[in-house]
């Protein structure tokens, strides 16, 4: 019984087109989420102390 072998072919431009994809879907992805992903490493890394963020101070209503 022979076997019979499927070769896939994608041309340069198409498999360029896919590659600029990708790499577009993930730095997408990376500037959309910076933030948390830069909190996650911090915590991560010890810098920071889990539990949830502190209100920044009212400086208006200090000498009040």
């Amino acid at each position: 019984m022979p076997f019979k072998v499927s070769l896939a072919y994608i041309d340069p431009v198409s498999g360029s087109i896919l590659i600029q994809a990708i790499v577009a879907a993930v730095a997408g992805t990376v500037a959309f989420f910076r933030k948390s992903i830069w909190r996650v490493i911090r915590r991560f890394s010890g810098a920071e102390p889990p539990g949830p963020p502190t209100p920044p101070a009212d400086k208006d209503h200090e000498g009040s």
